[in-house]
């Protein structure tokens, strides 16, 4: 990261820090979302692309027809409130979004909300501090929702959305991100085994549902998504390059 770059960090570090019990509070409202008795902790994962907002937003929607309204956070829109995001710099704010969401996360554990968190889940030292915390809490349940898809359309979709609204992944990352959401779910379903519930979709080619797991062992997930190539060649077929 370039001195440049690092500057924009900082200050997105900064806004973040000054804004982020305002926003938080404007997201985790108590009028719209109410405390629940035994509130519920949703953790999406899964690679860019592969169709998990879809599939969150479809989750709350099936809440809320039977009578919860969960707070749906999604890290990628803590990004617009800064004034130097422009999409193609979207790394550039990480920190500061991990800031937003941070806070966002205390609020709803401390209004007892149920929530669900979109993310890939690839980062497993911060997805085990979450899920740790969730289970912690009183009549609190979590679980994590992996949704899988094949990684050259993930990476289509990631293309064209990248032509859309500007925001970019580099492919290195989101090769990175594809396999380390799947080594993340496992490792988190062995260590919390029978306290974490984690479900399995796997989507197909017309980003419809082609099968679901429900409550699957770490075994069984491992066996469930299949990913069919290494880091290397899969970088390699993503980029054109021959085998």
């Amino acid at each position: 990261m370039i001195q440049e770059e690092l500057e924009v960090s900082d200050r997105a570090v900064a806004f973040a820090k000054q804004n982020r019990t305002r926003i938080a509070r404007e997201l985790a409202c108590l009028e719209t979302y109410p405390s629940d008795e035994y509130p519920v902790s949703v953790f999406m994962a899964g690679s860019p692309g592969a169709g998990k907002t879809e599939v969150s937003r479809a989750f709350i929607k099936m809440m809320q027809a039977g009578g919860s309204n969960a707070l749906r956070i999604d890290p990628d829109d803590f990004r617009d409130y800064f004034p130097e995001y422009t999409g193609r710099n979207s790394s550039l704010f990480q920190r500061g979004v991990t800031t937003f969401v941070e806070r966002t996360l205390d609020l709803v554990y401390q209004q007892r909300q149920s929530f669900l968190l979109d993310g890939t889940l690839a980062n497993l030292d911060v997805a085990r501090r979450n899920i740790s915390r969730a289970l912690d809490k009183e009549s609190r349940s979590a679980q994590i929702i992996y949704v899988y898809q094949r990684p050259e359309l993930a990476w289509e979709f990631v293309l064209a959305r990248e032509k859309k609204d500007g925001r970019s992944i580099p492919c290195p990352e989101f090769v990175r991100q594809f396999y380390a959401a799947k080594a993340s779910v496992c490792a988190l379903k062995r260590q919390f085994e029978a306290a974490l519930q984690v479900d399995v979709i796997i989507k197909d080619n017309d980003g419809g549902n082609e099968d679901i797991g429900i409550d699957l062992s770490a075994g069984e997930i491992d066996g469930f998504v299949n990913q069919p190539y290494d880091h290397n060649e899969l970088e390699r077929i993503l980029n054109g390059e021959s085998q």
